[in-house]
């Protein structure tokens, strides 16, 4: 049996951030794609990766032997939001990248990312490609995805999904650690607090990557976007400014009984003139059945953790 660890793992204290080096940090909870998600990482073409660091649990043993990268376990499982928060701590580049576990970036992922923070960016969203097949899965991405589909093209956004994310530090630090209490929404609350703190997000779609979740039911979507429903109230509420939601949309009652009408207005921004949704139509009953999931969550809201501050804009 050879004497090499089953993979380096590392406190996370913080470390003193290396000029231009680039860290890429995956959050992982007992994924089934992270060791594809790394083999991706380390295949880029045109920029590398300084250091690849896995946060979080690898339960099946996907990394077990992989020296390339370092693990840093944490006590239990971890919410998205603090396990980036830990890469971070950890990380020793300037550049940071944020991909999930069930993601393979594409060849030019990295350097698409870089090109544009050498741009003068400091925080850079990319595009999400998605399988058409199985349809539960493609209905999820298509339902939560359109927005970042590769043909939008580049520009600022409100907000952008941590999934597939670069950021300077000084960004990073400017908007304060990702809120750990949050189990949906938390890209969204950290993006928009970003923004606030004068790094506006930017749109890259060259930057891509396949999302391939394990969500291949009607009963896996539904679930999973009732969840989004009831914590993105709390994201809402944070931000009246950028969702700009009236009160009454909050009343449990009118949500529920609205609930066929805003299902329908949300399944049409996906399915409109020019959106992607026009190239998966067999996908539209899928999509609706996902809204209405939103709104059964939204009535029924999660109690919110407390807020991470948000910073003062420059």
């Amino acid at each position: 049996m050879s004497g090499d660890p089953p993979c380096r793992t590392v406190p996370c204290p913080q470390v003193q951030p290396v000029p231009d080096a680039i860290s890429v940090i995956i959050p992982n909870l007992d994924s089934p794609l992270v060791d594809r998600t790394v083999d991706a990482v380390f295949a880029q073409h045109g920029a590398s990766a300084s250091e690849v660091l896995v946060v979080g649990r690898d339960g099946p043993g996907r990394l077990r032997g992989d020296r390339r990268v370092r693990v840093i376990p944490t006590d239990g499982p971890k919410l998205p939001g603090a396990a980036r928060n830990v890469g971070v701590a950890a990380a020793s580049g300037r550049l940071l990248v944020f991909v999930d576990a069930d993601c393979v970036p594409e060849p030019d992922w990295l350097r698409a990312h870089q090109a544009r923070h050498r741009a003068g960016e400091t925080l850079v969203g990319g595009a999400v490609l998605w399988d058409a097949r199985p349809y539960w899965t493609l209905v999820d991405n298509l339902s939560m995805f359109h927005e970042c589909d590769p043909t939008t093209p580049a520009g600022r956004r409100r907000y952008l999904p941590t999934l597939n994310l670069s950021v300077s530090r000084a960004a990073f630090e400017a908007a304060g650690p990702m809120d750990p209490g949050l189990p949906r929404g938390e890209d969204l609350d950290w993006t928009i607090r970003a923004a606030a703190a004068g790094h506006a997000p930017y749109f890259e779609p060259a930057a891509r990557v396949w999302h391939r979740p394990p969500r291949a039911t009607a009963r896996a979507a539904w679930r999973h976007w009732r969840e989004s429903g009831r914590w993105m109230v709390t994201v809402r509420r944070r931000h009246p400014r950028v969702f700009h939601a009236p009160p009454w949309a909050y009343h449990r009652a009118l949500v529920l009984v609205l609930a066929p009408l805003l299902a329908a207005a949300a399944t049409a921004r996906v399915f409109g003139p020019g959106r992607p949704g026009t190239r998966y139509r067999r996908a539209l009953p899928g999509v609706y059945v996902t809204k209405l999931a939103w709104c059964a969550g939204a009535a029924f809201p999660a109690l919110a953790p407390e807020a991470v501050p948000a910073p003062r804009a420059p």
